[in-house]
């Protein structure tokens, strides 16, 4: 039930936005969070900067069969070299808990707002400032794959007040 209401308010929060985007398609961060409910609070446990590979990638086949069977031993692919993707991280409600509480993967972006809570204020930070151990709260854009952990990508993502990124 917890996680159905967590849906909930992402695809609320989707529909409200979080930052704000320019004539030329760029999203300009918020400056402060969503005013919903966070889809999870918990303690950061893996952080993953996006390493783009570039050594023996292939370009994407567009006429490829998206049921087509794939193997370890098929190249990679090229990512996209315009990717606002910074990064993910690892949000868990419990991290003791084996299952049964609310974990999810969150894929930061350029346009997403990484905020540290300043008593009523809140400041801008950089995803080098999101690190393992940290309490935060963050927020879905958009669909939640049910995945366990779940995976999303972050509208906001607030360090909690009193600890320093």
């Amino acid at each position: 039930m917890r996680f159905g209401l967590a849906v909930t308010f992402a695809l609320l929060l989707a529909a409200t936005g979080c930052g704000t985007q320019t004539g030329d398609g760029t999203t300009v961060p918020a400056s402060e969070p969503p005013a919903v409910e966070p889809t999870v609070v918990g303690i950061i446990t893996q952080v993953a900067p996006f390493e783009p590979v570039t050594e023996g990638c292939v370009e994407p086949d567009a006429r490829a069969e998206p049921d087509a069977p794939v193997s370890s031993d098929d190249p990679p692919i090229c990512p996209d070299p315009d990717s606002s993707l910074l990064g993910t991280v690892l949000v868990e409600e419990d991290p003791t808990a084996a299952s049964g509480d609310v974990k999810v993967s969150f894929a930061i972006k350029n346009g997403t707002a990484l905020l540290a809570q300043r008593g009523e204020t809140y400041e801008e930070m950089s995803f080098g400032d999101l690190v393992e151990g940290k309490t935060v709260s963050a927020w879905a854009d958009g669909a939640i794959m049910e995945s366990y952990p779940a995976q999303a990508t972050a509208a906001a993502i607030v360090l909690s007040e009193g600890q320093r990124p």
